[in-house]
């Protein structure tokens, strides 16, 4: 008696499977570190797990580690924006014409610890918005202030410097070793073991963190603690019409997921793989040194003018005022 239903009701079934197969989605994440690093384990890789449980199927987040979706960290926003991936992991220091107001937050000077930072971002966030227009943020946060570690020769005090080639990590401290009598040399993070090695630089200028994740305690003989230095602000974006194609309880979990307590999680993250990296260089032998403050004064006092310079430049070209923001996210 059940001849010819069972089948249109199987029919029926398959259908509905497949349509639902069917709507399931590919998000595709790109990011240019690899899966053992920071983070990577502190906040891409959980928000992509968190967002596929609450997602139920309907829409899964895959993490493209290393570069996979397109070598290099440079053109990342450039990827997000285009929609080769729907969200990148970024750094805005690595094409600061997109984001003059964002760089400000790169002078040295400004805040102690990546949490201070990344409150700061958080609670200020309408000053820095127009910068990411193109994008949905999903997550903003920033490291600790960088250190020196260097090759060869100790660094005690700006004549130490002099004629040093020094890898930056952006314009701005580009800009600050010039003014000091080194040679700035642009290389990704991704690249600074080797360019370490192979004496292609004589120092790496990097965020604490970056010892482990890049190995230079293995390559380095001293490590500079107080430099006057920047820290690096970081994103996750997603392509604008990738959000506007989730469905609203998508985007209600998504949300949850990101925003200001994954980039506070990033952040912490960050405080512990400075530690750790410190700790790993005081385990490999290398000499800390802590430059007296004279020394601090001279250099600080050396770079002022570039800096000044640079904050007006990017006010001027973007039609914003520098020192309202510059005063306005660090009031404490």
């Amino acid at each position: 008696m059940f001849s010819g239903k069972l089948p249109a009701a199987l029919a029926a079934v398959a259908l509905v499977c497949a349509a639902t197969f069917a709507e399931a989605r590919e998000l595709k994440l790109a990011s240019f570190v690899p899966p053992q690093h920071p983070m990577d384990r502190a906040a891409i890789t959980p928000m992509a797990e968190a967002f596929n449980a609450a997602a139920n199927g309907t829409s899964t987040i895959k993490v493209y580690p290393s570069g996979e979706l397109g070598a290099g960290p440079v053109q990342q926003y450039k990827r997000v924006v285009t929609g080769i991936a729907d969200i990148v992991f970024g750094i805005p220091e690595y094409t600061p014409e997109q984001f003059p107001r964002t760089t400000l937050m790169n002078l040295p000077g400004l805040f102690e610890t990546p949490e201070a930072g990344t409150t700061a971002l958080w609670d200020h966030y309408e000053l820095f918005e127009p910068d990411f227009a193109q994008v949905k943020m999903l997550a903003f946060w920033t490291n600790s202030p960088a250190i020196l570690i260097t090759r060869e020769k100790p660094v005690r005090g700006i004549a130490d410097l002099a004629g040093m080639k020094i890898r930056v990590p952006d314009p701005a401290a580009a800009k600050m070793a010039e003014a000091w009598g080194a040679i700035p040399v642009s290389t990704p993070t991704t690249e600074t073991y080797n360019a370490m090695s192979t004496g292609i630089v004589d120092a790496v200028w990097i965020g604490p963190s970056g010892i482990g994740s890049y190995k230079l305690h293995e390559v380095g003989k001293y490590l500079v603690t107080n430099l006057p230095s920047p820290l690096a602000t970081f994103y996750l974006a997603m392509n604008k019409d990738s959000w506007a194609a989730l469905s609203p309880d998508e985007q209600a979990a998504l949300e949850k997921v990101s925003g200001r307590d994954l980039s506070m999680t990033a952040a912490a993250a960050f405080d512990k793989a400075g530690a750790d990296g410190l700790a790993l260089a005081k385990e490999a032998a290398l000499e800390f040194i802590t430059l007296d403050e004279a020394s601090v004064a001279e250099l600080t006092d050396k770079s002022q003018d570039v800096l000044d310079a640079l904050a007006e430049e990017a006010a001027a070209k973007g039609g914003f005022d520098a020192k309202m923001i510059l005063s306005t996210v660090t009031s404490r």
